[in-house]
């Protein structure tokens, strides 16, 4: 009985802490939301299919300089069917018909030609068929060639490396775009939360303050004009927090878009994250962009390989060597015989040179394409670079300007809301109006959506110059 109740005990802790273990995991941090966008995201799972074939490539073109063998393996069994001529035969009677009237025949070809009417119609007699079996056989054989030389495998192979380590940098890039976007969603959510917190602090504001004048109007201290403009700004509050409960329920929509979740779902995402810190001078940041960014290291990465390209393709003005062999087993039957009494074995190899004269004009459609396609690619990195800077060097002043824009909004919701207390003061004991305590109601909620308009924006900017360096 101790056993039994030792053991629902212990089923008991273990389903709590299973159950607390769930619904900790239930809200989401910026982390966890990264992490999940990297493994469901269909850019992703793109860029990791790209670098697999890219892969593949490589080692195709690594295989240009290794032997290709087949072996092959026929087995034959046949048979001969000789048929003979079919023979026209007259029947006795017919024969003796024509032995008389033979002289007559040879004598006048005509009353012959005419005779031939008065015959039966010649049997057609059919000969057997004759059947030779042409026995069994099977051949066995094995056959391989390496090229020696050909200049243009050493370029091929050198473009496949190089677009292999496109690939793994495009990867990086992929994952370093996509963090940035799942960035910007989890801030905008964040701020759509803490405006539904300064909304939802504004409506209870203004129902207190409703609440207050009307019990001062009941005492004839105000008028009822006085009741009817807090009602008024308390119907707008109440619609601006209707507002904000939207834009929670949409931002939260697109960051579980955003990170491979069903968006008619409601998720849980946590408040709390480590606001990112930028070091180092201007010139210093774009320096480590233009160094680190993968996807202007992917684009070097491009360059090389489309120069491997066109020299492989000039490449095909000179000859190629290559080595062959082949060897074979035959064996078969002759004669009438049931077992294999002839065999074969025969062995072939070579040295084979070629070098193309004259291909229409093939060759060097091929050198122009690619060193057209080098030129553009080369154009593509140097556009790609100054973009990078131009984004750096906006990122950067811009941080350094929300940073004080941030400092003049937190100065700015303290003196809204010492002016907002000053103002209620005055207003319980008659010494403000109505409108000037609305104003400064009005002047704290925008004071504060201000704030955290300018906290956003400069977590977005630091968001968006660490995607302009490369950096995670």
């Amino acid at each position: 009985m101790r056993v039994l109740q030792g053991t629902l005990i212990l089923l008991f802790l273990l389903f709590c802490f299973s159950g607390s273990t769930v619904n900790a995991q239930e809200e989401m941090t910026l982390d966890d939301c990264i992490e999940l966008a990297l493994q469901t995201r269909y850019s992703i799972i793109r860029a990791h299919g790209d670098e697999k074939l890219a892969k593949f490539e490589k080692l195709n073109a690594l295989g240009a300089f290794l032997p290709r063998v087949s072996a092959s393996y026929d087995y034959s069994k046949g048979k001969q069917t000789n048929r003979k001529q079919d023979v026209e035969v007259y029947t006795i009677e017919d024969s003796i018909i024509y032995a008389r009237y033979a002289d007559n025949i040879l004598d006048q070809p005509d009353s012959a030609k005419s005779f031939q009417y008065l015959l039966s119609p010649p049997t057609i007699e059919e000969r057997e068929y004759d059947d030779l079996d042409l026995g069994t056989s099977k051949t066995l054989s094995f056959s391989g060639s390496i090229s020696i030389f050909d200049l243009s495998n050493w370029f091929n192979f050198a473009s496949a490396s190089a677009n292999k380590a496109s690939a793994q940098l495009n990867v990086i890039a992929s994952e370093q775009d996509l963090i940035y976007s799942v960035k910007i969603y989890y801030y905008a959510y964040l701020a759509s939360e803490e405006n539904l917190s300064v909304q939802e602090e504004a409506v209870n504001r203004a129902a207190e303050q409703l609440k207050l004048t009307e019990s001062k109007y009941e005492l004839g201290s105000v008028s009822r004009s006085d009741v009817l403009k807090q009602k008024v700004q308390y119907g707008n509050d109440r619609l601006a927090l209707l507002r904000a409960k939207n834009a929670v329920t949409n931002s939260m929509a697109d960051l579980a878009y955003r990170i491979g979740l069903d968006p008619r779902k409601d998720y849980k995402f946590s408040r709390e994250f480590t606001p990112r810190e930028i070091t180092g001078t201007l010139e210093e940041v774009v320096e480590f962009g233009l160094t680190h960014k993968p996807s202007l290291l992917a684009d070097e990465k491009n360059v090389d390989a489309y120069k491997h390209n066109y020299r492989a393709a000039k490449a095909e003005y000179l000859p190629t060597l290559s080595a062959y062999g082949r060897y074979s087993i035959f064996s078969g039957t002759l004669g009438d015989t049931a077992t294999y009494n002839y065999s074969r074995h025969s062995r072939t190899y070579g040295i084979s040179a070629s070098y193309n004269i004259f291909d229409g004009f093939f060759r060097e459609r091929q050198v122009a394409q690619a060193k057209v396609y080098l030129n553009n690619m080369k154009a593509l990195l140097a556009d790609n670079r100054n973009l990078a800077v131009s984004q750096i060097k906006t990122a950067y002043l811009n941080i350094e300007q929300l940073k004080e824009q941030k400092k003049v909004s937190e100065e700015n919701v303290e003196a809204a809301q010492e002016d907002l207390r000053i103002t209620q003061e005055k207003y319980n004991l008659g010494a403000a109006a109505i409108l000037e305590l609305l104003d400064a109601q009005v002047s704290l909620k925008e004071a504060q959506v201000s704030l955290i308009q300018a906290d956003f924006n400069l977590n977005l900017a630091i968001a968006e110059l660490e995607n302009a360096m490369g950096k995670m």
